[in-house]
């Protein structure tokens, strides 16, 4: 058998010893407590009645935490992080002494602490740690009642922001602060305990209105610590600043006409351009002006999509227009693509590869158009993108087609190669043309077509698709055999950029068959978005 080592009997026996010294004071000062707890109830029972307070079975905050010290001394962890437990029964504080000066600033700073430990802040919150602990030893103590006595306030004022959500709760089961002996009323309290976790967290759960616009959470928080009136400084003192002559109503009219980074960009200067930026009324018109038809899907019972979104985003549209996906407008969607072709090669030691590019554009159009170019690395971007227009003909590997956004899913319906010469004519500037051009037009051949014409209308797609397109003589009416579609995943990197898209399946269409077929994509890669001033947006 194994003797247990004396020393650590002895140290338990020591440890025994205090902590049964400790727990008779403490039930000395409860039953005192109690007594006075006791006869405050009963000057109270002609007004509340017995029976309110019998089926409750009250309960001192203090014995509640008495009791959490108690397991603290035995040996129990306990989390610092961990919120304080919720009492499910109703709450009677005594007259607990009001904190010191040291004790108040040492609570502050274990809070503190606290915050960086959520956040994984380690090395902060140590050093924070110990300079609490330093000015008070029993200062985790002090941060638990004071967060249990924030936990009941933050419950108050929950159940009075919700008044239909408060007479749904079992009153039982509602905690109640009653103040005793120091006449303390419940907005005095409430002062002392805003700073508590459970406070804050509910005051951070409520968005903030700044010159009429619904702020994030975060910019929300940068914003509350701004002072109350903020003017435009010169950074050089000895010269004027024209721009605070300027009522802010007009600098926000002049904000109006701006484009989404010349308004963060101005918004960047000081505190003041800021809070005028985020006007309600600027980003209302931006929103409005980019998320139609097709950004957006439409409504089957004819009810405004926008007006839905706006709600899902609590009327917040600068929120609204960095987070929800849209397709940029103002540029062209660029994949370069590479593979290795080996080559020939003369000296049998030696082995030629050739490094092959080629380019992928996608342009989009309000009007729900979009054009799709294959280049190869004989026509660079410079000399493409000027091209992209709906007068371009003739290219080999360009496509007219439709689009449309459903969340981040983008589909690319009715792709109809238009390098066929029987296309020149067509104007493709209407969005409905390729629609017409599909239901109106589309035939089976002719069986009698001689190999001659059959050859000379089909037009095989570029980069191994392997299907032809093939087109009547008539010089009005082309015929269309194949037609593809694309679909496509939009993303943001970083975000409120929408500045990428991942091809996820691109398929042909047979239109005599109705069958579709999937298209072998090799070596392809993302398309990333590439401003161009030159567009236009209209």
């Amino acid at each position: 058998m194994n003797n247990p080592p004396f020393a650590t009997v002895n140290d338990a026996q020591i440890e025994s010893e205090e902590l049964r010294r400790f727990r008779e004071e403490w039930k000395a000062e409860v039953k005192r407590r109690k007594g006075a707890a006791i006869d405050h109830a009963d000057t109270e029972s002609e007004d509340t009645g017995p029976s309110d307070w019998s089926s409750a079975g009250v309960t001192s905050f203090n014995d509640v935490f008495s009791a959490s010290a108690s397991a603290s001394s035995s040996g129990l962890a306990t989390s610092l992080t961990s919120e304080p437990p919720t009492p499910s029964t109703s709450f009677h504080v005594s007259t607990a002494p009001a904190l010191s000066q040291d004790s108040n600033l040492a609570v502050s700073i274990y809070r503190e602490a606290v915050v960086h430990e959520q956040r994984g802040e380690l090395e902060e919150a140590l050093y924070l740690y110990r300079s609490a602990f330093r000015r008070e030893p029993d200062v985790d103590r002090l941060y638990e009642r004071e967060e249990m006595l924030g936990t009941i306030i933050a419950q108050q004022i929950a159940s009075a922001s919700s008044p239909k959500k408060a007479k749904a709760l079992d009153p039982l089961m509602t905690p109640k602060v009653v103040l005793e002996g120091s006449g303390s009323t419940m907005d005095e309290l409430s002062k002392k305990l805003e700073n508590t976790l459970s406070v804050q967290d509910l005051k951070s759960s409520v968005p903030r209105t700044e010159h009429g616009a619904l702020a994030s959470r975060g910019l929300d928080s940068i914003l509350h610590n701004f002072p109350q009136e903020l003017v435009f400084e010169p950074e050089d003192e000895e010269e004027s600043a024209p721009l605070k002559l300027l009522p802010d109503e007009m600098i926000v009219h002049i904000l109006k006409i701006l484009d989404p980074n010349s308004l963060e960009r101005f918004a960047s200067v000081n505190r003041k351009a800021r809070v005028v930026s985020l006007d309600v009324s600027v980003w209302r018109k931006l929103v409005k002006e980019t998320y139609k038809p097709p950004q957006i899907p439409v409504s089957p019972d004819g009810s405004s999509f926008l007006e839905y979104l706006s709600q899902q985003y609590l009327y917040d549209y600068r929120r609204l227009y960095i987070e929800h996906p849209r397709i940029r407008l103002d540029g062209v969607y660029i994949a370069v693509c590479h593979y290795i072709r080996p080559g020939l090669s003369e000296n049998s030691w030696v082995n030629v590869n050739h490094l092959i590019t080629y380019h992928r554009y996608l342009r989009f159009f309000p009007n729900g158009q979009v054009i799709s170019l294959l280049t190869n690395e004989e026509q660079p971007p410079a000399h493409v993108i000027p091209l992209l227009k709906p007068t371009l003909r003739g290219l080999k590997g360009l496509f007219y087609g439709n689009w449309h956004l459903t969340g981040n899913n983008i589909v690319l319906s009715n792709l109809i190669d238009a390098s066929s010469r029987s296309l020149t004519h067509v104007d493709f500037s209407s969005p409905t043309l390729v629609a017409d051009l599909l239901g109106r037009n589309t035939v089976p051949l002719a069986t009698g077509a001689s190999s001659s014409e059959s050859s000379h209308n089909h037009h095989a797609h570029s980069h191994g698709h392997g299907h032809s397109h093939s087109h009547s003589d008539d010089s009005s009416l082309p015929t269309v055999r194949y037609i593809f579609t694309m679909n496509l995943t939009l993303l943001s990197r970083p975000m409120g950029r929408w500045n990428k898209m991942d091809i996820v399946s691109y398929d042909s269409l047979n239109l005599e068959t109705g069958e579709a077929s999937p298209v072998a994509l090799k070596h392809e890669r993302p398309f990333w978005f590439s401003k161009v001033r030159s567009y236009s947006l209209s």
